[in-house]
């Protein structure tokens, strides 16, 4: 418990910080009688999350001006939930305290649309927003030791067509058993979560994951097909529903394909002791490598792909257990699984409250980067609430 004490506390001490001296400098400069709880929310955002560290220059003829009052800008616009750039700017000229906050002291400073979509470009190439939320868990969260680390994919809708992706040449048709003499077969490919098992980084596992936009299918809570085209959002977070790693795919990807990337990141940023995922990851791949990882996996059972289901069934029924698929090597093991609908909370964070409901840009960079400037923004203000 010591390791968390000095991680909170500087936390803390900023927060201290921002309520006795920056809150009330910018009531005064901004002549208000009080800030909104939505504007003291987007200054302590950009307080903790320093974006303009990571502002350079991105070619020699390319002037910064205006970089760091852009970046703040997108941050404002997941924080006050604002869907397009274009409703970025018109909000921008009416509200004074807003464009003051980003930096701009005069609505005709403001730039056009032209340039944010040119600078957004510019943010997407530098990844400006995924090295920003790095830096701050590696500042505030690297030393303290979650509990849980849940797992989980939400579909992302998309305004652009889906690319079609070429069916394998089919595979001449073999009688069952050895092959005859002489006769030569293909060698059967492995499939993604194989080859990534024998992989050491992160950059690797996900050179196998495709991020076209895609058609992708999944059955829904009330067991009902849901088809949509566009992506995926893939989200590990932790205890306070803090999101702390996120990785974007095409909507055709399984959610199983991110598993071992995600957990290998975040394991890599914070120290937590149990993985909690549905029957989506149910393979032995992912709990050895969780395992591999010094943490203790929790996975729901798939009664598709279970060999010993009906073992387990036998053994849910006599323990009486409401979670039908569900295997527990302990009783508790009911209780930590719940708590895998942190990562549940923190998609309806992002789609509902921080601007990543309905995402205009096309191609897979940009609404990555849509995305983790949300992602950026749900982390902070979640890890705000642990001091606050």
């Amino acid at each position: 418990m010591k390791n968390i004490i000095p991680s909170l506390s500087k936390m803390w001490n900023k927060v201290l910080k921002l309520e006795k001296t920056l809150f009330p400098a910018l009531k005064e400069e901004l002549r208000l009688e009080e800030l909104s709880t939505k504007e003291q929310k987007l200054i302590s955002i950009l307080d903790f999350a320093e974006i303009e560290q990571n502002i350079t220059v991105v070619t020699i003829t390319n002037t910064p001006k205006d970089r760091e009052e852009m970046a703040r800008a997108f941050i404002a616009k997941s924080v006050y939930n604002i869907q397009t750039t274009r409703d970025l700017i018109d909000r921008l000229r009416v509200d004074r305290t807003l464009r003051m906050l980003c930096g701009w002291e005069y609505s005709n400073k403001i730039p056009s649309e032209a340039k944010f979509s040119r600078v957004f470009k510019e943010f997407t190439d530098l990844q400006i927003a995924q090295k920003t939320q790095e830096q701050f868990v590696a500042k505030y969260l690297s030393d303290v030791i979650f509990l849980y680390n849940a797992t989980d994919a939400t579909k992302m809708l998309l305004r652009e067509k889906p690319i079609k992706v070429e069916k394998e040449k089919e595979k001449p048709k073999h009688k069952p058993g050895r092959p005859k003499k002489g006769e030569v077969r293909e060698a059967i490919k492995p499939k993604i979560l194989e080859q990534q098992k024998e992989m050491q980084t992160v950059e690797e596992m996900l050179a196998l994951v495709s991020t076209n936009c895609g058609v992708g299918v999944k059955q829904n809570s009330k067991g009902n097909r849901e088809v949509w085209i566009g992506g995926k959002l893939h989200i590990s977070a932790v205890d306070g529903d803090i999101p702390i790693t996120a990785f974007y795919s095409g909507a055709n990807v399984h959610d199983s394909s991110v598993a071992l990337p995600l957990m290998l990141e975040t394991s890599n940023r914070i120290n937590y002791l149990f993985d909690l995922q549905d029957a989506g990851y149910d393979a032995d791949i992912i709990r050895e490598f969780s395992i591999k990882l010094k943490h203790r996996p929790i996975i729901d059972i798939n009664p598709k792909n279970s060999k010993a289901l009906k073992e387990k069934i036998l053994l849910i029924k006599e323990e009486k257990i409401k979670f039908k698929w569900l295997n527990l090597e302990q009783s508790s093991d009911i209780h930590h699984y719940n708590q895998r609908s942190m990562v549940e909370r923190v998609n309806k964070y992002l789609k509902d409250d921080f601007g990543c409901n309905t995402i205009y840009y096309q191609g897979a960079d940009k609404v990555a980067s849509v995305l983790a400037f949300g992602v950026l923004s749900v982390c902070i203000h979640q890890s705000l609430k642990l001091v606050t």
